[in-house]
């Protein structure tokens, strides 16, 4: 009998790597779940080290705008005028100090906006407003138009996409306010005008434009859960409702709904649904919630729980380390045909579809695997290898998918309504479908049978494959083979 574990290092895996997948959770059952994803592009980028962060689209399609981690990676402004090839078009460089994890556009063609957080002591901590066609900036030579002081950082922002409003997390006051907003109509100094919800621990906000609300994710302190704010008056924003997870259980098992470090909140762009994220770093990891806000018996001040799901491979994080293996991100919802699917940017899991055609039945299904050109990207690699997706998000305008994976850089995927694809356990090792097994894909395939972890795409609604001891001796012989 070969052992799994001597196995590993005889072909070359190291033991902290971070691949692969994991013991399936949720229903069994044999329908597949709606929703494919089909690649369209990809690009490293200019793959300074230490990783991508968000990307967010501009509303006609023309560009993308990604954040970064760690070392002097920046922004970077994408070209997705032909979605197959996006382009990077600018990188704006950072301090090492000082990472830009979150990135999002204003409502004035030339401006978008960059987080910042300090990565050592003395490191920037704020907003920095970037004109890259509004005034003295262009797209290829972009410049620092001003800059909203927080020290102690910003995680994230949201603009208002018809004023030149910016919703922003926490306070200046050691993020003692939840919310705050700010007038940036001089660029050159931005004004806070409004606050909103004592309290720290606002983690997220997404604008929701056919309601003219505000959704924020609170993610610790005295109230963990989602609130919702009407901002029809942009610079006031009033309080309409919220879902407290005090009182339910939280993520004890992979065999139950639990609740807990609520991460992420977007509202439905057609149905009255609203879909929490909620990630953990270590444990069971978190997942997908959906809330009726008026879909059904639920509102906006009494919000509904209908339904929860796990990435498709979720088992426990039991790493020393927080890795963030198998928790869920940030995603956005997608209406194709008859279906209605969120796509989330899953971290280890890649991009993952979960079907929401039914919302008292959330379904995850397909996903792919962002490793493109993984054995070139300088990336995060405290992480662990990609995939690691930071998010996803629906760009209306090319009907494209684009996320970003922190190793890997940016992609563009078509998504359909179809069924999800269920492949062999052969089939779906063969990462680039040439038939022959190459060594980066047999090492994936032999840490999913050594970490007894299943096999991405195997199995309809995420009860996937795992590999056996004689399914391991096949894929050994055809990797010798090849």
């Amino acid at each position: 009998m070969v052992d799994r574990r001597t196995f590993l290092r005889g072909v070359g895996i190291a033991a902290g790597v971070t691949v692969g997948m994991g013991t399936a959770s949720g229903e069994e059952t044999a329908e597949r779940a709606r929703g494919r994803l089909s690649k369209r592009g990809h690009s490293l980028l200019s793959d300074p080290p230490g990783g991508y962060g968000e990307v967010a689209v501009r509303t006609d399609g023309r560009y993308a705008v990604m954040g970064s981690f760690y070392g002097t990676g920046g922004s970077f402004l994408v070209d997705l005028s032909d979605p197959a090839n996006p382009t990077e078009v600018h990188r704006l460089e950072s301090e090492s100090t000082t990472r830009n994890p979150d990135v999002t556009f204003g409502a004035r063609d030339g401006i978008y906006y960059r987080t910042q957080e300090p990565n050592e002591e003395g490191g920037a901590g704020g907003v920095e407003i970037v004109d890259y066609g509004f005034d003295a900036g262009s797209p290829t030579e972009p410049v620092v138009a001003g800059r909203i002081d927080r020290p102690q950082g910003v995680h994230n922002v949201e603009a208002h996409p018809a004023e030149p409003v910016l919703y922003v997390v926490n306070g200046q006051d050691g993020g003692e306010v939840g919310l705050t907003v700010y007038d940036t109509a001089d660029p050159t100094a931005p004004e806070q005008v409004a606050s909103a919800v004592d309290g720290p621990g606002n983690h997220d906000i997404t604008f929701d434009a056919e309601r003219d609300l505000i959704h924020s994710a609170f993610i610790d302190g005295d109230f963990v859960g989602w609130i919702g704010h009407d901002v029809s008056d942009p610079t006031n924003p009033e309080e309409v409702g919220r879902f407290s997870y005090a009182g339910r259980p939280g993520h004890d098992s992979l065999d139950t709904v639990g609740f807990g470090s609520c991460h992420y909140a977007r509202a439905d762009p057609e149905r009255d649904l609203l879909y929490l994220g909620d990630e953990t770093a270590q444990g069971v990891p978190g997942g997908k919630h959906v809330l009726d806000i008026g879909y059904g018996e639920g509102s906006l001040s009494e919000p509904r729980h209908l339904s929860f799901a796990r990435a498709p491979n979720a088992q426990l994080q039991e790493s020393d380390d927080a890795l963030y293996d198998w928790t869920t991100h940030n995603h956005d919802i997608v209406h194709t045909g008859d279906a209605s699917l969120l796509v989330d940017g899953s971290y280890h899991e890649g991009v993952v579809v979960f079907d929401v055609t039914d919302p008292t039945d959330m379904t995850p299904g397909h996903q792919y695997l962002t490793v493109d050109d993984a054995p070139d990207a300088q990336g995060a690699a405290w992480l662990g290898s990609a995939p690691m997706v930071w998010n996803a998000e629906y760009d209306s305008a090319n009907d494209v998918i684009v996320a970003a994976d922190m190793n890997t850089g940016i992609y563009t995927f078509d998504v359909s309504a179809e069924r999800q694809p269920v492949h062999s356990i052969e089939e779906s090792v063969d990462l680039n479908g040439d038939g022959d097994l190459q060594k980066r894909e047999f090492q994936r395939a032999m840490s999913y049978w050594v970490r007894e972890e299943t096999v991405p795409n195997t199995g309809p609604a995420g009860n996937n494959e795992a590999i056996d001891a004689a399914t391991a001796r096949e894929l050994m012989a055809w990797y010798r083979r090849s």
